[in-house]
């Protein structure tokens, strides 16, 4: 126990607080109960703890959330005035530039061979995402580390929305999804959707059918390059989880198409995307990804000094 962060402590703490509340649910059942208390009480409530046991016991066993294979990442990159993502950076973070422009990224990709804490959820396994983000990064330990902020990310099943908003306090959303990939003899075409109210929202691009290596120093290296995600708890808290994964490569992009209501989908802050056109896209290949557990930044972690002036 010494060992461990406190908020595994906390964890552990609240397993044997349910234990100790379902053994008292079962003297009373036994007692006061009927069919349903007995079915609540016997197996419900305990088949709910021992699910919350093993997911308990991989977290602290493992560094490792997720695993899985992001597929068929769709860019579309839009140069914006930073003055617009500042009430969303996480305290210890700043702006990541490239070439002296803010960058928005409106990113849609398949999840493949999901497991979360070494367990494949049914019917969880393979889905689509589409999700809006920027880039920040934080300085620690002599060096600057790169990472994304999510806007929001939209994900066809509740459960895994109720996942990610509980246990990583992310801002999932959970919309009927579909998706289509399209073989033609020189081309590929990959189409993304999914739908708010009664309107579905489509992104569409075509490629070249041969992957080729993301240049150093680009554009597209920028985009993909980055292995922390950070969330904005709160003014004062800020989490941070490491995304590690090799190298990708990127198909061209021969033509695109965006069909999206910005403001029913991003709100007030982003309806000025449906106006602008992205300043690239394209389609990054992917790989397996590892998502580690994430860690709550220290106080002291949050400011970055003073007179620093380190350039990436």
């Amino acid at each position: 126990m010494k060992e461990l962060s406190e908020e595994k402590k906390r964890k552990i703490k609240l397993y044997w607080l349910l234990v100790v509340t379902a053994f008292l649910l079962i003297l009373t059942n036994s007692v006061y109960g009927n069919d349903l208390g007995n079915f609540i009480c016997l197996f419900l409530f305990p088949m709910l703890i021992a699910t919350y046991f093993y997911f308990l016991t991989a977290n602290i066993t493992s560094d490792s959330f997720l695993k899985a294979e992001w597929e068929n990442l769709a860019l579309f990159n839009y140069e914006v005035d930073a003055k617009i993502l500042e009430k969303y950076i996480p305290s210890g973070t700043e702006i990541d530039l490239w070439n002296n422009k803010c960058y928005v990224s409106l990113v849609g990709f398949m999840f493949k061979n999901t497991k979360v804490l070494g367990l494949k959820v049914p019917f969880h396994i393979n889905f689509e995402e589409v999700n809006l983000r920027f880039y920040v990064k934080r300085f620690e330990n002599g060096e600057w580390k790169r990472g994304v902020v999510f806007i929001k990310e939209i994900v066809p099943k509740k459960a895994i929305s109720f996942i990610a908003n509980t246990l990583y306090q992310e801002n999932y959303e959970t919309q009927k999804m579909r998706h289509e990939i399209i073989e033609n003899e020189n081309t590929n075409i990959f189409i993304y959707q999914w739908k708010n109210k009664e309107n579905w929202n489509s992104i569409q691009l075509e490629t070249e059918k041969i992957p080729t290596p993301i240049a150093i120093d680009s554009e597209a290296e920028f985009i993909t390059e980055h292995y922390f995600g950070y969330t904005k708890i709160n003014e004062e808290v800020t989490f941070e989880y490491e995304v590690q994964h090799p190298r990708w490569e990127q198909f061209e992009v021969l033509s695109y198409n965006i069909d999206i209501d910005f403001r029913e989908t991003y709100g007030r802050d982003f309806e000025f995307l449906q106006i602008q056109n992205p300043i690239s896209v394209f389609l990054a290949k992917g790989s397996a990804i590892e998502v580690k557990n994430k860690r709550k930044l220290a106080i002291e972690d949050l400011f970055i000094p003073r007179g620093l002036n380190y350039e990436y």
